[in-house]
């Protein structure tokens, strides 16, 4: 079997797409380190492949990738095992994700194979499908968090398809169908587990960390929680990229725009105007000749970060940044 290595954080490879069937029919239980492994063999998937291939992971992205501190190749491979053991069920049909995992001798890489079956489910897709890019769940923490945004975001793409223009959109979603659907177990109850562990994590985490936010309504019959009344839209800060943290935007802005004029200002101490932009090697500067020493520098890059998350740094509105 041919073998392809890919890096996720290749912009060209990191978008997922699934068949619907998987999002709103498939019954499963993995965990959050699970759940994510299986997202990024997906987002190894070309558009153009027309069959599964045995896909290379290093360990050091996979650590990256899940927020994991194991450096144990046995732990990841552990994980393989677990995927193995946790079938998944869509009408009266079982399937697997995996069906081998092996460490490569010497080296930190391990190798997957997605179970042929799942064809239909991931490879050439025309219609009846979910995309989405992977950096959106990967800080997401809970694999039910995860499987909420994924039937959330397909729910809002789907009614975006014939209305471009709307800002949100409501539905309502049946707390029992999200019981068997993620095989919630009957001990969890639903004030205690599901809407404070599951929904209110997920509303927060969405805000924080992904494109789409949503707020809710409960509906019941007698005193029981039957279903919620959901209404999502867009969320343009709460991306888990370069707006996420000061870190993350000092990041972004050293890697796209080098040399680019990223503020017009007067300088404080002295009264002079300033243009300040990033160098090659990353270290702040004025295009008039003014040098930053560090404190000034991180000063300045806090004062960037906080004109972007206020929307009131220009050349973001100029469409120099973004």
């Amino acid at each position: 079997m041919k073998e392809i290595a890919v890096k996720i954080d290749n912009n060209k490879n990191n978008i997922i797409k699934k068949h619907q069937e998987l999002i709103h029919n498939a019954r499963y239980s993995l965990n959050e380190i699970e759940i994510k492994l299986v997202s990024t063999l997906i987002a190894m998937i070309k558009v153009t492949d027309d069959d599964f291939y045995k896909y290379a992971i290093d360990i050091k992205d996979l650590q990256q990738l899940t927020d994991s501190q194991h450096k144990d190749k046995k732990y990841y491979l552990d994980i393989a095992k677990g995927l193995m053991s946790k079938p998944f069920i869509i009408g009266n049909s079982v399937y697997n994700w995996t069906t081998y995992a092996e460490h490569e001798p010497n080296t930190s890489i391990l190798k997957f194979e997605i179970h042929r079956n799942l064809k239909p489910y991931l490879l050439q897709l025309k219609n009846n499908f979910l995309t989405y890019d992977i950096k959106n769940i990967l800080l997401l923490k809970s694999a039910y968090v995860i499987r909420l945004y994924e039937l959330f975001v397909d729910k809002w793409s789907e009614y975006q398809r014939y209305n471009e223009k709307a800002k949100s959109y409501t539905f309502e979603l049946d707390i029992k169908k999200l019981r068997e659907l993620f095989e919630i177990p009957d001990s969890y109850q639903y004030s205690s587990h599901i809407k404070q562990h599951i929904i209110d994590k997920a509303k927060q985490q969405f805000k924080a960390k992904t494109d789409i936010q949503f707020e809710y309504k409960e509906q019941k019959i007698g005193r029981k929680v039957d279903r919620l009344i959901i209404t999502i839209k867009e969320n343009e800060k709460g991306s888990n990229n370069y707006l996420n943290n000061e870190k993350s935007f000092i990041a972004h802005i050293r890697k796209k725009f080098v040399n680019q004029d990223l503020l017009q200002a007067i300088d404080k101490n002295n009264g002079k105007k300033i243009i300040i932009s990033v160098s090659e090697k990353g270290i702040l500067y004025d295009k008039f000749g003014q040098d930053f020493n560090a404190s000034r520098s991180k000063e300045i890059w806090t004062h960037l970060y906080q004109l972007a998350l206020d929307d009131k740094l220009i050349c973001l509105k100029q469409g120099l940044l973004f």
